[in-house]
């Protein structure tokens, strides 16, 4: 699976849990049908999330990274502190920050 099908199956899987916007990254408005206010902007793209998770497994090794990654990032939006409105990949999990991250 190369890095740009692997982004396309997260991005389908986050799909399914939250309400999203195409932007420079994706905008999360809402969460299994909660709204997100202000929306939270994850800052994801092929290559980060590669950087991110590491060479991609077998089918099912890849499905469990992905939700792992996809409950982390629920506990980041649940546990952010207020102005912080961007989500990054970084070591550890995904993080809420205050301004979109240069690249």
């Amino acid at each position: 699976m190369d890095p740009q099908e692997r982004f396309d199956r997260f991005r389908s899987a986050l799909g399914f849990r939250a309400d999203l916007a195409d932007t420079p990254g994706l905008a999360l408005a809402a969460l299994d049908g909660e709204p997100i206010e202000p929306p939270v902007h994850l800052h994801v793209d092929a290559t980060s999330l590669t950087e991110h998770l590491g060479t991609p497994a077998d089918d099912d090794r890849e499905a469990a990274r992905l939700q792992s990654l996809l409950a982390q990032i629920e506990e980041a939006i649940l546990e952010r502190e207020q102005g912080h409105d961007h989500l990054v990949l970084a070591e550890g999990g995904p993080r809420a920050v205050t301004a979109a991250p240069s690249r």
